[in-house]
């Protein structure tokens, strides 16, 4: 197969490919569809396969085609529902399969990546489709790359239900190009993901920006969640960023914050002596697993951190103090959730992808438009496979449901 699509190197071509897909079977009645992506790429796919098959049967007189078959390919960006056609002699094979039996092949996925520009420069993307005997153009390129930058515009600015159980937010830092300078930059990406009432998980926003962290981003992240409708939130996760705390008193003033107990515990031994940093992380942890209350989690924090180790640690332990109620929030809510709550785990696996993403791409992404759409590729996957509630909260939905009603009761009314 592969000397027979070497043999018709440039007769499949993407511009005409894409000219023949209709918009109608990427976007629906409220929008591009919820797996755009994955419409694209079968779109694609089956116009590829087709194509093959006219040019199989132009060189094979006798054979006659034979309808199609259904195939399914699980991809990064979910399941591909393939419809392959066939030839009544058998001997037709799109190049684009894997083998027979396989429902997951990397060649396979290197080739939709190229497909949804993953980060790889035109001319890899022209020399992997030219290895498959494919013509691939710099305007099927950008074109292929509009349509997803309009779907992540969409994703970035969809509305957002107005209240939230909980929503963590993290921050992930790498490198990004700068094309006005090509220079590679500091870079940072404050991902949003919230629960919502009914215990759904999904990443609502991620925003990318040069620099470092700080109370004017995290305003404009936060400005950017209430242009999209957000108003109520329970409880913010994040790990203690400079600003963080004021940003969220200042525009949602009703909202409980927990900081993450996992950094807590990191930032015990930068500022401590290890071994007063391990009592203190093991009395932490007591506090947090033996206290029934809130209250009495907080007195205990009081005596047994707090006035134990002022004296010795000032600074730091002031610090502590301030934040005390921010790193025992969990504690007022029911118990089943409480370890889903008190760090900013959920999140940070959703960083673990990005990571892998960048280190395939040479340690760096090649610009802001190609990071953009990197994540919103891995954003949109994750969304996908989170299907079902969280079920240790979506067993207290209730419960927090009237914790809800409860602290914007007045608001409301």
């Amino acid at each position: 197969m592969e000397a027979y699509m070497s043999q018709t190197e440039n007769k499949l071509n993407i511009d005409q490919l894409l000219g023949n897909i209709s918009k109608n079977d990427l976007i629906g009645a409220n929008g591009i569809s919820s797996n755009g992506l994955a419409t694209l790429v079968e779109n694609i796919i089956h116009e590829i396969m087709n194509k093959e098959k006219s040019e199989f049967l132009n060189s094979a007189a006798n054979d006659k085609s034979n309808g199609s078959y259904e195939r399914s390919l699980n991809t990064s960006i979910g399941k591909l529902n393939l419809n392959v056609p066939r030839v009544r002699s058998g001997e037709f094979r799109s190049s684009l399969l894997p083998e027979k039996y396989q429902r997951y092949d990397e060649s396979f996925e290197e080739l939709i990546f190229s497909f949804l520009i993953n980060g790889d420069s035109k001319k890899e993307i022209v020399h992997k489709m030219k290895y498959r005997g494919i013509s691939f153009s710099e305007k099927a390129y950008d074109e292929i790359f509009d349509f997803i930058k309009i779907q992540m515009e969409d994703f970035k600015s969809k509305e957002l239900d107005s209240g939230y159980n909980f929503i963590y937010i993290d921050a992930y830092h790498c490198m990004i190009k700068d094309i006005k300078d090509k220079q590679v930059k500091k870079g940072v990406i404050y991902t949003v993901l919230g629960v919502d009432k009914l215990a759904n998980k999904s990443i609502i926003g991620f925003y990318p920006f040069f620099g470092h962290e700080n109370k004017s981003t995290w305003m404009e992240v936060f400005q950017n969640l209430i242009n999209r409708g957000l108003k109520r939130v329970l409880m913010f996760i994040s790990d203690d960023f400079s600003g963080m705390s004021e940003a969220i008193k200042t525009l949602f003033p009703l909202s409980d914050i927990q900081k993450c107990v996992v950094h807590l515990d990191r930032n015990l031994y930068r500022n401590m002596k290890r071994e007063d940093a391990k009592k203190v992380t093991k009395k932490l942890y007591e506090i947090r697993t033996t206290c029934d209350t809130y209250e009495a989690a907080l007195a205990l924090y009081e005596t047994d951190v707090i006035q134990k180790f002022k004296k010795q640690y000032p600074t730091f332990i002031k610090h502590l103090e301030i934040r005390k109620t921010e790193h025992l929030c969990f504690l007022k809510y029911p118990e089943a959730t409480r370890k889903h709550i008190y760090t900013t785990n959920p999140v940070e696996s959703v960083h673990s992808s990005f990571e892998k993403m960048r280190i395939k791409k040479g340690g760096f992404f090649q610009s802001m438009d190609i990071l953009n759409v990197a994540i919103f590729i891995v954003s949109d996957k994750l969304n996908l496979t989170w299907k079902k509630p969280i079920p240790m909260i979506k067993s207290k939905v209730y419960e927090l449901n009237q914790m809800f009603n409860l602290k914007f009761y007045e608001e409301e009314n």
